[in-house]
């Protein structure tokens, strides 16, 4: 059970966390992100993790 929802949580909570990039870029007074040193590899790893939980549900889904 878990195995099948752990990618489904990892996919909402990253997506959820690449719309917070999204507007911290759009709007630099909300701050979500105050350095610039963590925001490529926050978005690397966030892209990461979508990339990831879609090969995981596309797997379980075939199984």
């Amino acid at each position: 059970m878990f195995n099948r929802l752990l990618p489904h949580i990892c996919l909402d909570v990253a997506v959820i966390f690449l719309v917070l990039w999204v507007l911290d870029r759009v709007n630099s007074a909300m701050n979500f992100l105050t350095r610039d040193v963590f925001k490529i590899p926050f978005l690397v790893f966030l892209i990461l993790v979508i990339i990831e939980s879609v090969i995981l549900i596309a797997y379980q889904r075939r199984k």
